[in-house]
């Protein structure tokens, strides 16, 4: 049988296991959990959205580009022009999809640059259609 984690133990396991080859997906659980950082379904808890050790993605209908900006503050470094506005979100042509995978490839986004990327891209699917 295959456990399957939350996301934030997902995410600390793999930061962890550079520094540490022998940690387990369970320690790490074990550890935010009693650290209060995640409740026992792997939920963050309010202690740790409100001391900021971790940051809520929840993407809200209708965002301003200002709001999406603060959201995803990576994209402040591209133009505003790559970006519409479809069924009530923010999203990018493929020419910057194309470009941030080749940045990424290149190591050109810091650790918290990568997470909101990460975030941002987790709930869409590429193969849609997007903006041209």
């Amino acid at each position: 049988m295959m456990i399957q984690y939350p996301s934030l133990v997902e995410e600390a396991y793999c930061y962890k296991k550079k520094v540490d080859p022998t940690v387990t997906k369970a320690e790490i659980f074990q550890l935010l959990y009693h650290k209060g950082l995640i409740g026992p379904k792997g939920e963050p808890t309010k202690e740790a959205l409100d001391s900021g050790y971790v940051k809520d993605y929840t993407e809200s209908m209708d965002l301003t580009y200002t709001d999406f900006l603060i959201l995803y503050p990576v994209f402040a470094r591209f133009s505003a022009d790559h970006f519409k506005k479809i069924d009530h979100f923010w999203e990018m042509d493929r020419t910057l999809q194309e470009r941030i995978l080749g940045e990424v490839e290149m190591n050109q986004f810091t650790e918290d640059e990568l997470i909101d990327l990460s975030a941002y891209f987790e709930d869409r699917r590429l193969s849609e259609p997007t903006i041209e």
